[in-house]
């Protein structure tokens, strides 16, 4: 058997691996797992307890594991060289491997869509972050921070109005009731406690997924979107571009998708369905003549 790439797509929500044959081009295997991985808001344990499943995932597969040469990743929260070099270390300890390849999950994408064009990539998923074929960026300063557009941003601002409304300077709205059965919160003060959740973030950001499309959804949706995209409308006049490439789970909403394209109808704007973690395997070789790594 030829040798196997590891590929992981770690996000704020999931991780999404693979295992790819190299010289067949063949996916061998994939899975998610229901746990984000991103580097600014997990612990190192939280880490390991995600690669630790994905090693027992991969080890039915026998011949196929022991096969693994190389891994690579998409990380959110890697593009600081400090994160990303220890997430390295806990990848070789792991794996017990030494070929490992960690990108940010906008870096691995502006990699794989512009090889010998220009453009620009935005990823809006649980936060949010563009940048340019030559790497200029926009965004991705974190759920404290930034991440307009993004789940968690989102969400966010439905659970403010939310206590709002509590505390009687908001009307009422379908989506608290939404809220109500999807954390089953009995008490304003119980659905505080996701503040001390492990997993606080991610578990917050998943309501968008299936939040309903209220008056106030839409409100919040058109705010959110019109900050991000401003951004990317300066970073596309400023990089003299008018290809925009749009990526991640917020573009599955369609009031999201299409509030989005309108905004940027100045520009020639199409969403990536594209399965990272499969694209990051399949194009290793790209990546490490790219990268000046030795084959």
């Amino acid at each position: 058997m030829s040798e196997v790439v590891l590929s992981i797509d770690g996000g704020g929500t999931t991780t999404k691996f693979c295992l790819v044959e190299s010289e067949n081009s063949l996916v061998i295997y994939e899975s998610v797992i229901e746990s984000g991985i991103n580097l600014t808001a997990t612990t190192i344990r939280q880490q390991v307890q995600i690669l630790n499943e994905i090693k027992e995932q991969i080890r039915y597969f026998g011949e196929e594991a022991e096969n693994v040469v190389t891994i690579v990743c998409a990380i959110s929260g890697a593009g600081d060289s400090k994160r990303r070099k220890n997430f390295e270390k806990l990848l070789k300890t792991v794996f017990e491997t030494k070929d490992v390849i960690v990108l940010s999950d906008i870096e691995a994408l502006r990699l794989l869509l512009f090889k010998d064009k220009p453009g620009i990539v935005v990823i809006c998923g649980t936060g949010s972050i563009a940048i340019s074929h030559n790497g200029l960026r926009v965004g991705g300063w974190g759920h404290l921070f930034g991440d307009e557009a993004g789940a968690f941003r989102i969400v966010i601002e439905i659970i403010e109005r939310f206590y709002d409304y509590i505390d009687g300077v908001h009307s009422y709205d379908p989506v608290f009731d939404s809220l109500k059965s999807f954390f089953r919160f009995a008490s304003p003060s119980e659905l505080t406690n996701l503040q001390t959740r492990r997993n606080y973030k991610s578990k917050i950001a998943s309501f968008a997924s299936s939040m309903p499309l209220t008056d106030l959804t839409k409100t919040i949706i058109e705010f959110q979107i019109n900050r991000f995209t401003k951004k990317v409308s300066e970073l596309a006049r400023k990089e003299k571009t008018n290809d925009i490439y749009l990526f991640g789970g917020m573009f599955k909403n369609e009031y999201f998708k299409d509030t989005f394209l309108r905004k940027l109808n100045a520009f020639n704007t199409q969403v990536i369905n594209k399965k990272l973690h499969v694209e990051l395997a399949l194009n290793v070789k790209f990546l490490k003549k790219f990268l000046g790594i030795s084959q």
